[in-house]
């Protein structure tokens, strides 16, 4: 048997989009014969925004606030909280003060998450045009990248990873997305696992269930650039 896991933001859907309908309904069809599971760093509630009932039913179960929370047909199998250190929020506080973006800034930018935190300097209830215009602006200051740096450097307990377009995610080290792989190979020793995500690389909120995917034997790691890609490779 075959275990396939999905990222959701730019690998089922577009970045903080709902799944494309066309799509949406040959996935599910999908889903009715294979095992698979989300492996977001979004929590349930976005998750409930993206996709439609029918597709959340159909996954074995969703590993949601980078693999912090397990729930399965509706009820929580488990959930991991953590405290963060408070110096931590001075300093994101620092970085959204001192950011040098030219756009408008929007609320919601340190946004706590069941066993993580979410920071956007933009903040994350901008409209998705401003979304795009930052994204743009950071792939050439890489304003994320340096910040992520500054944070890895001063708070070493917590691993910290780029998220999307505008954020990135902290969590403590061990409970990131690598705990899924972790959680899943004691769940299907045996079973081939297939990941989708489309920032399996470096840096990418994907890559260290990539990596920890990669260590393991029977597995395989596609990247991917959005729902294309999979419709691609499952053939639906």
């Amino acid at each position: 048997m075959t275990i396939y896991v999905f990222d959701m933001d730019g690998t089922l859907t577009p970045a903080r989009l709902p799944i494309e309908t066309e799509f949406a309904i040959r996935f599910y069809e999908w889903q009715k014969t294979h095992k698979n599971f989300i492996a977001t760093g979004s929590d349930y509630v976005k998750v409930a925004e993206q996709l439609p009932p029918s597709v959340i039913h159909g996954f074995t179960g969703l590993y949601t606030s980078m693999g912090n929370v397990l729930t399965a047909q509706g009820q929580e199998i488990y959930r991991k909280n953590f405290k963060a250190d408070p110096r931590l929020f001075d300093f994101l506080e620092h970085y959204r003060r001192e950011t040098k973006y030219p756009g408008v800034l929007y609320p919601n930018y340190i946004e706590e998450r069941i066993g993580m935190i979410n920071f956007s300097v933009l903040g994350r209830n901008c409209p998705y045009a401003e979304r795009e215009r930052y994204g743009a602006w950071d792939k050439t200051e890489q304003e994320r990248e340096k910040i992520a740096a500054e944070l890895r450097q001063e708070f070493p307990q917590y691993e910290i990873s780029l998220g999307g377009s505008i954020s990135m995610d902290i969590t403590p080290q061990g409970c990131g997305k690598g705990q899924i792989a972790k959680h899943l190979r004691s769940q299907y020793p045996n079973d081939k696992i297939v990941f989708f995500g489309d920032k399996t690389f470096a840096g990418g909120n994907d890559f260290e269930l990539a990596e920890t995917l990669r260590q393991m034997d029977n597995t395989q790691v596609i990247q991917v650039a959005g729902p294309a890609d999979v419709a691609h490779f499952l053939d639906i």
